[in-house]
């Protein structure tokens, strides 16, 4: 009897199993089918998680995202000779100190966002009376080739009597002593004299309310400048060659350049476009 009934177990036995695992097969089958089961799979995190908090952007940023294009201002020397005391007067090579005045302005200002363009040419030598007739053809071109500036910054330096008091070309600014700067217009042949004008002040208004003294005012001069060439024209003049130092007029062609990119910064902020150059 007894190996009768393990005969039978033993028959029956695969049987049972068989079922068993033919219910657990079916169970998962089931389960996948109503989706109470799935397999693992790498968790994402949400989209806003993944997305990088950014800072917001400067105003030197949104100016260029919105007009697609730097703010460009071209920085020449129309009288590209001059130098500072104890120097010369001016350099015989036509590459004076005031290069190096121009090549502060220049990196003074491209901190604050604004691309430039420095003409580092000689303009009066040979002859100084043809000096701003040759830095106007070397205008019109930059110009022609970059239809984005949106000022033409033309710096020298001033040349007064000896007799004039020493602190009448400088000043007490941003904790040192700096050169005062001259604005000048011209009204020869200048169909935009009046906007001329009109940059030329408000240069001059910024650099009185941020760093006061330091302005010498605004000169209308009887003579071709170049100023038809860009309605935001402007002749300034940094310090004077008896007056200053090169270190000062350095001093205060950075001063001079954040007043610059303050204003055409608030312009292309408000949507001022500046008017389109004209053809000389």
């Amino acid at each position: 009897m007894a190996r009768r009934a393990w005969r039978t177990r033993q028959k029956n036995g695969p049987g049972l199993l068989f079922i068993l695992v033919a219910l657990v097969v079916v169970a998962a089958a089931g389960a996948r089918y109503f989706g109470l089961y799935t397999p693992e799979q790498p968790t994402l995190a949400p989209q806003w998680m993944a997305t990088k908090i950014e800072e917001a952007p400067s105003a030197e940023e949104e100016i260029s995202r919105r007009t697609q294009e730097p703010v460009t201002v071209l920085v020449l020397h129309a009288h590209s000779s001059e130098n500072y005391s104890p120097s010369p007067s001016h350099d015989k090579n036509g590459k004076g100190e005031i290069l190096t005045v121009g090549a502060e302005f220049c990196q003074a200002i491209s901190e604050k966002g604004i691309k430039a363009i420095h003409l580092k040419a000689s303009f009066d030598v040979p002859k100084y009376s043809e000096a701003f007739k040759n830095a106007g053809e070397a205008v019109s071109k930059a110009l022609a080739e970059n239809p984005n500036i949106k000022a033409v910054i033309d710096i020298h330096r001033d040349g007064l009597p000896v007799q004039k008091d020493k602190d009448y070309t400088a000043a007490s600014a941003a904790g040192q002593r700096v050169a005062k700067i001259l604005f000048v217009v011209g009204d020869v042949a200048n169909p935009n004299s009046s906007s001329n004008m009109a940059f030329a002040e408000a240069v001059k208004s910024r650099l009185d309310s941020m760093f006061a003294g330091v302005s010498r005012g605004i000169k209308v001069q009887h003579r071709n400048v170049n100023g038809n060439l860009h309605p935001n024209t402007l002749c300034a003049y940094i310090g004077d060659y008896n007056g200053n130092t090169l270190a000062e007029a350095r001093a205060s062609a950075r001063l001079l350049a954040d007043v610059v990119a303050a204003v055409l910064l608030e312009q292309a902020q408000e949507g001022m476009s500046v008017l389109p150059t004209t053809t000389p």
